[in-house]
């Protein structure tokens, strides 16, 4: 799964955020862009509903690709983990197949 990234203004247009949603599980990644000392930070809203962003990582990232990255790795590893998780709890032996 590739993350479609879009650019979204503040309403003043003093600054400005990337966004992109995985809609399969209501997530939001988000990066902060900080102009003065050129960092950017990722989170994401675990919820529509969500008015705190969740920080996943403690980590500054030096461009937006290299946080894009990050919020592509930690998707496809949360995806492993509930992978993992399923396979374990024999969730075969509940469904249809």
């Amino acid at each position: 799964m590739s993350l479609n990234w879009k650019k979204k203004w503040l309403d003043d247009k003093s600054g400005y955020w990337y966004q992109a949603k995985v809609p399969c599980i209501g997530w939001e990644y988000i990066i902060d862009a900080y102009e003065e000392n050129s960092a950017f930070e990722v989170g994401l809203f675990l919820s529509k509903n969500d008015s705190d962003v969740t920080q996943f990582s403690k980590k500054t990232f030096k461009t937006k690709e290299s946080a894009m990255k990050a919020c592509q790795v930690h998707l496809q590893q949360t995806f492993n983990k509930f992978e993992q998780l399923l396979n374990k709890s024999n969730y075969g032996k509940y469904s249809n197949n």
